[in-house]
């Protein structure tokens, strides 16, 4: 068998098993050069932050130096302060400040009201741009340590942060009253920090490099040293060691942070490793030689994976654990699921789970493994990542309506231009490409809309055929005879596969130029599914036919296709057009491996 023959060439000593000396030396020297590469790649790392650190506190001093910052006593931090001269004279300084250092982006005075808020006295900003803060206004964004200046009155550096200008690195000094003492505000200036942890990592890469080099070196002789010893190691495989190889296997399963047990071809347990004992409570001396593997994981007597994948049943697996469980991409004749318990532990766990046949030396299966894996903290992690992308989506849905809404403005106001200077050529042409730019860019705005979605939800299995059926009555095609002959092709993919059906659909209907039959089928090549959209309209031509899948070009939006192409990549399907010009439209989408099933017998429309 394929997995003892791994243990006895890497794991057989004759006499016995034994831990070498040599070989925790080697790993003792290993955890030396690695920590001490370790340790002084983080010490150049952090080197370099305070070099930088105390560069931009040393110019925001500089800075601070050439104003009167105890003007900001004269200021209301209100509108009245547009009207101050001494206002308007600082925040003439600050503006130069800024155009003086080509890395700053802001160089700003705040204050803080009675209530801790934090709000800004002037900037550097002209009003009417993007980053201009009027006086008084709130910043809600302002961090703990920004407002630890306030408190302390001690000068510091803070970030990289971000808020709703970008990442920068803040440069801030207390304004105080030279008499009292008194905090009067907070002057700042905020660098691009773009490129910070780059510098910074920059700063570190000469120690590492230098440690891999000497690993490298030193397992290169440890290697050179080993040849010979490994080279007698396997001729000293004998037949003992094979009938060893079943107690080396246990050893393993032992020894496995996973859960796992084995089964032999009767469904009894002859292997049930401690971490499996630690996790389901039920001790090894309990379960081996029984068929109660079951009661680990639920309440009452059912079939796991392993009892159905060593039957062939494959039918009650699909009853019992649906579309979750799935062949493994990695073992062959294995399948594998992420599956939830909600009768084990305080409040269910999560669990991945892999089932694979034992095979002997002659290719039959006489038992199989299952393992599992708790993965109940990473499943949480990505519900939370998709909270988090829900909720910028939600910021991008209501950046989207303000902009489209201020667009449908910019398009009144042009009609009433073109209105104005209808009776002026040159005027009207220059008013005809505001209005073109102007759908342009709601166009692109609203294709942000569907974008967005793509790979938000996890892939599922997609029965072809149901939705080609589906995206015919939706677009109430007439006069068109369509056949589908998919034999029940399930593909995984993200759920908006639909999409890409539809655009081709509706790309036949508008462009196809009297199509009278749209017909969908398959073959497969060398394991990748081919499924062929065909219509026997004019087809595209040759030099088109890579170009409809880049963004922006087509004779409608130009997002379609494009579309298409970036919903199928998400499971690595590719798509193309390979039709005759002028005979009808031909795209192929490439499935590869692993990515379809069949499910049900051919089904027809015409």
């Amino acid at each position: 068998m394929q997995i003892y023959i791994i243990l006895r060439e890497v794991s057989y000593i004759p006499g016995g098993i034994m831990i070498s000396r040599i070989d925790l030396r080697v790993i003792i020297i290993l955890a030396v050069i690695i920590g001490i590469g370790g340790c002084t790649t983080l010490f150049f790392m952090h080197y370099k932050d305070s070099q930088l650190r105390e560069k931009i506190l040393t110019e925001t001093r500089l800075a601070a130096s050439g104003i009167d910052l105890e003007n900001i006593r004269h200021f209301n931090g209100s509108d009245t302060d547009l009207t101050n001269p001494a206002y308007t004279s600082m925040k003439e300084k600050l503006a130069d400040m800024k155009a003086a250092e080509p890395l700053s982006r802001f160089v700003y005075i705040m204050g803080q009201r009675d209530d801790g808020g934090v709000f800004f006295y002037v900037d550097s900003e002209t009003p009417g741009t993007e980053g201009y803060s009027p006086p008084g206004q709130d910043y809600p964004e302002v961090t703990d340590p920004v407002r630890e200046i306030f408190t302390s009155g001690k000068e510091g550096i803070v970030g990289p942060t971000t808020d709703r200008w970008g990442t920068w690195i803040n440069g801030l000094l207390p304004v105080k009253d030279p008499k009292t003492g008194e905090i009067l505000g907070v002057f700042g200036i905020d660098i691009d920090a773009g490129n910070w942890t780059l510098q910074v990592i920059y700063a570190g890469l000469p120690p590492l490099v230098g440690t891999f080099l000497i690993i490298v070196i030193f397992l290169s002789f440890i290697t050179i040293n080993r040849r010979k010893d490994e080279e007698h190691e396997k001729l000293a495989i004998s037949e003992q060691a094979y009938r060893e190889s079943e107690a080396r296997l246990s050893a393993i399963l032992q020894s496995s942070p996973a859960f796992q047990f084995v089964i032999d071809q009767n469904h009894t347990v002859i292997s049930w490793n401690r971490a499996l004992e630690k996790f389901s409570g039920i001790p090894a001396s309990e379960m081996i030689g029984t068929k109660n593997h079951w009661k680990a994981f639920f309440p009452t007597e059912r079939p796991l994976v392993v009892d159905i994948l060593l039957d062939r049943n494959y039918d009650i697996l699909n009853e019992l654990y649906g579309d979750s469980c799935h062949p493994s991409d990695l073992i062959d004749g294995a399948y594998e699921m992420t599956r939830f318990y909600p009768e084990m532990k305080e409040n269910g766990i999560w669990l991945y789970i892999l089932a694979a046949p034992y095979k002997n030396d002659q290719g039959e299966i006489i038992g199989a493994v299952e393992t599992l894996i708790d993965v109940t903290e990473r499943h949480r992690a990505e519900e939370a990542v998709k909270e988090a992308v829900k909720k910028l989506n939600l910021l991008s849905s209501i950046t989207r309506h303000d902009i489209l809404n201020k667009i449908t403005m910019l398009q009144g106001l042009m009609m009433l231009i073109a209105e104005a200077v209808e009776h002026d050529p040159e005027s009207s042409e220059y008013v005809k490409m505001g209005k073109g730019a102007i759908t342009a860019i709601k166009k692109q705005i609203e294709f942000t809309r569907t974008y967005q979605d793509i790979g938000l939800n996890k892939p599922e299995w997609n029965e072809i055929s149901d939705i080609i059926l589906n995206v015919s009555k939706e677009l109430i095609i007439k006069d068109i005879s369509l056949s589908i002959s998919l034999d029940g092709i399930q593909v995984y993919a993200d759920p908006l596969i639909r999409k890409v059906f539809y655009n081709l659909m509706d790309n036949s209907i508008r462009h196809g130029e009297g199509i009278t039959r749209i017909c969908c089928t398959y073959d497969i090549q060398d394991d990748t599914l081919v499924i062929r959209y065909a219509d026997d309209g004019m087809g595209v031509s040759p030099d088109e036919k890579t170009l409809i899948f880049e963004k922006g070009y087509g004779k409608n939006s130009g997002l379609g296709m494009f579309l298409a192409r970036e919903i199928l990549s998400i499971t690595h399907i590719t798509i193309r057009e390979t039709g005759e010009y002028q005979k009808g439209a031909l795209f192929e989408i490439l499935v590869p491996k692993g990515m379809y099933r069949f499910s049900h017998p051919e089904q027809s429309l015409s």
